[in-house]
């Protein structure tokens, strides 16, 4: 446990990655208490007005205080990121070790699939599956996760097909036991810190993708303080207020640096042979 510690304290990419990624999980949860304003409340007397005290990053084409939405907007970041990586993962996982386990057919069917799949670039089928669905958040995490599991698949299939003729594994077979126990009891157990570096650094994408869907107008829709949708609005007066785009193009690099960072850390800290 010490040794652990020890190598976090050390691993400096990973605590600065903790605190800008803690942050915005914090800002999210407190997200009423933070910001002074409601996401939706309109002054419309107050519309484009300058950073003030009253309006700390000032207000956009309807009154709306910027930073109360931008504050707001780290909810629907993260739940979107969030779903979008769980669903892959459970999509890329269970793909991956079927492939690697069984092989021979199964293994074909599932890497043509992973391939057709990733040689579409992913914004455009995104895109598309949104337009069918219909613009939401929601829809918005579900198109991301269906093109992005790919990557899980390659990788997981390859882990698998390693473990499988270990030793052990062919005793369990030996002994009887079913191919269901055995990936439970023994495979997926070593998959653990593959599984945890792939989703950690596939939510950062899944953010990016998030906010473009959302400054495309495919996201999350009006009143919700979407960040792309809040940004791509303000491109429209950037010149007489570029607080409306300059405050939700920082929460973004902030999110998406601190999930960069500490990815890259997490990566470190459970493959050490990764380290250069």
């Amino acid at each position: 446990m010490k040794e652990k510690l020890k190598a976090i304290a050390k691993n400096r990419m990973f605590l600065v990655g903790f605190l800008l990624f803690f942050t915005v999980v914090v800002v999210a949860i407190f997200a009423p208490y933070i910001a002074p304003h409601t996401y939706d409340e309109q002054n419309l007397a107050m519309k484009l007005a300058a950073p003030s005290a009253e309006y700390p990053f000032g207000t956009d084409q309807y009154g709306r205080c910027i930073f109360s939405r931008v504050i707001f907007g780290s909810r629907i970041a993260l739940n979107v990121g969030l779903t979008a990586v769980i669903i892959e993962t459970l999509i890329g996982v269970t793909l991956g070790i079927l492939a690697g386990y069984y092989g021979k057919a199964v293994d074909k069917v599932i890497l043509f699939v992973t391939d057709a799949t990733w040689s579409i670039p992913p914004i455009v089928l995104a895109m598309a599956i949104v337009l069918m669905l219909g613009p939401s958040s929601q829809n918005v995490a579900i198109s991301i996760a269906v093109v992005s599991w790919a990557q899980f698949t390659k990788i997981v299939r390859a882990k698998v097909q390693s473990l499988k003729n270990l030793s052990y594994i062919e005793a369990a077979r030996i002994y009887g036991e079913s191919d269901t126990n055995i990936i439970l009891r023994y495979i997926l157990p070593n998959l653990t810190s593959t599984i945890v570096i792939l989703a950690t650094l596939a939510l950062p994408s899944a953010i990016l993708s998030t906010t473009s869907m959302g400054f495309l107008g495919l996201g999350a829709q009006q009143p919700q303080p979407d960040w792309g949708m809040i940004l791509s609005e303000g491109i429209k007066y950037i010149g007489k207020a570029p607080w409306i785009s300059i405050v939700p193009g920082l929460a973004i690099v902030w999110t998406v640096l601190g999930f960069n960072l500490a990815g890259e850390g997490v990566k470190e800290l459970l493959d050490p042979r990764l380290k250069v």
